[in-house]
């Protein structure tokens, strides 16, 4: 029963199959992880851009039944939509990051999640970032690796909390 859970995270492949339409479509958040590339930033766009598409056709065909039954129209909305620069490397990357900032908009998060040599190593180990023993590394690297990525998640817990803070005042302003 979803009454029963907080936070559900999928995480889909980067391709609308029937996996990822599903978890689209019971999303409340979306957030979509991008390099700083060229490649990485027109795939990304090439993917809102089906979505988009996709979400129109079955909203489309839908709303055809309901119509035809005297039902109300659905839309699928999320609360959220977010991109967000990954392994940011801002010695390379700053003017393509700011490029695709710019291009996207409030879509972005304006934090940029930095590569570190933490998150190179944890990526050859095929482990988590915060999997990995931290006995593996100098401290330095260690502490670096890591800050990025709790920054990272404080960043999705400020989009998160604001989103329930916004339900909160909708149900108080719809009680009274």
């Amino acid at each position: 029963m979803l009454a029963d859970y907080d936070i559900v995270l999928l995480d889909t492949p980067p391709a609308l199959g029937y996996l990822t339409i599903n978890a689209l479509s019971a999303a409340d958040i979306l957030l979509v992880p991008l390099g700083a590339s060229f490649l990485e930033f027109d795939s990304t766009g090439r993917f809102f851009d089906m979505i988009y598409s996709t979400f129109a056709s079955i909203e489309e065909g839908e709303n055809r039944a309901r119509r035809s039954d005297g039902l109300p129209e659905m839309r699928f909305e999320w609360d959220a939509v977010r991109a967000l620069v990954t392994r940011f490397d801002a010695g390379q990357q700053t003017d393509l990051a700011n490029v695709i900032q710019a291009y996207f908009g409030d879509f972005m998060t304006t934090y940029r999640q930095e590569m570190t040599a933490l998150v190179g190593q944890a990526g050859e180990q095929v482990s988590g970032i915060y999997e990995i023993d931290y006995r593996d590394f100098n401290r330095d690297t260690y502490v670096r690796g890591r800050e990025t990525f709790d920054a990272t998640y404080a960043a999705f817990k400020r989009l998160l909390t604001g989103v329930w803070r916004r339900e909160e005042l909708a149900a108080r302003e719809a009680a009274e």
